[in-house]
């Protein structure tokens, strides 16, 4: 996505680097998450294993591209493609790679569907701020 990114118009380019840096925040989000349990069980001695590096590495990355979208173009594009994109990733890596589960009762369900509905809402409700738009 980002090679096109820099062949392609403002707003394109804008949403591209900012769903980059969406998907590098969701798995950052991942190996924080491992990084964490290696420090937990080895102390210093996971200094030893990938996941201290590969956190920073993607934590540059994803800080590269976040800054990239944000000069590319308006918040109001890039700002709502991250919000959105990120915790939506961070689930789904979480499922995926960690074998986390989403609620299996109907009404954990809803509260964890309407969770979603309220931060979307509150992401709409941000990218129409006259502040996003400078």
């Amino acid at each position: 996505m980002a090679p096109l990114g820099r062949r392609s118009r403002a707003t394109t380019r804008t949403a591209l680097y900012a769903t980059c840096a969406a998907l590098l925040f969701a798995l950052l989000d991942s190996l924080t998450k491992s990084a964490a349990g290696r420090f937990r069980a080895d102390g210093s001695g996971a200094l030893a294993h990938w996941e201290p590096y590969a956190l920073l590495a993607v934590g540059v990355t994803a800080l590269v591209f976040s800054q990239s979208a944000y000069q590319a173009g308006s918040l109001a594009i890039s700002l709502p493609v991250i919000d959105t994109l990120e915790p939506i990733g961070a689930v789904l890596i979480g499922i995926a790679v960690f074998g986390e589960q989403l609620a299996s009762s109907t009404w954990a369900l809803a509260v964890q569907a309407l969770g979603a509905a309220t931060a979307v809402f509150g992401i709409v409700l941000l990218d129409r701020s006259p502040l996003a738009r400078t």
